[in-house]
């Protein structure tokens, strides 16, 4: 089917940023937990024509059978809220100012991994016989949005960036800074 190009897509990313490490399900300790994992499709169509443009594909860890405080310490993540968008882009038409912004391709594998999970470790099953460790931050685990904020605020910090007020998820720079 069509969507195989996409989940090949989506695996050899994973494999070459070195997501995963694969065991024999007899290698595990007794108190190693393994979970389930599932593609998740998305459909992109054109807005006009209606046509079919891409069809993504993300590999998603069942972070639904994962328990607070055994398999991840915490999820929390700061979210800009709508109003802090509003105020951002107000000031940049009221003083003519440029605006720019990202898509980091498969971002929470961007992410350094927190020392989470049983024994610091957390496994998905993709066949019978064989497991994976996850090495990255996967969507679905819950705690890769955390990881993926702590990454970029120390990135941030490191190129002179402070947050802004309240908001401890938008960053601001003086002009020429950094």
């Amino acid at each position: 089917p069509f969507w195989m190009a996409s989940e090949n897509k989506e695996m050899d990313g994973l494999w070459s940023r070195q997501c995963f490490k694969k065991w024999r399900r007899s290698d595990l300790d007794k108190t190693d937990r393994v979970f389930g994992s599932r593609f998740h499709y998305h459909i992109k169509r054109d807005t006009k024509t209606g046509a079919i443009t891409n069809c993504k594909v993300r590999l998603v860890v069942m972070g639904n059978n994962m328990k607070a405080g055994e398999d991840y310490e915490d999820a929390f993540a700061p979210v800009p809220h709508a109003t802090a968008g509003r105020v951002v882009i107000a000031m940049a038409a009221a003083n003519d100012m440029e605006l720019h912004a990202c898509d980091l391709a498969q971002a929470f594998i961007q992410a350094d991994k927190l020392p989470e999970g049983v024994n610091g470790r957390v496994f998905i099953r993709l066949d019978d016989d064989v497991v994976y460790e996850v090495l990255r931050p996967l969507y679905g685990i819950p705690s890769s949005a955390r990881a993926l904020h702590i990454t970029l605020s120390k990135w941030f910090k490191e190129q002179g960036f402070v947050t802004a007020g309240f908001e401890d998820s938008v960053w601001v720079r003086e002009a020429g800074g950094g």
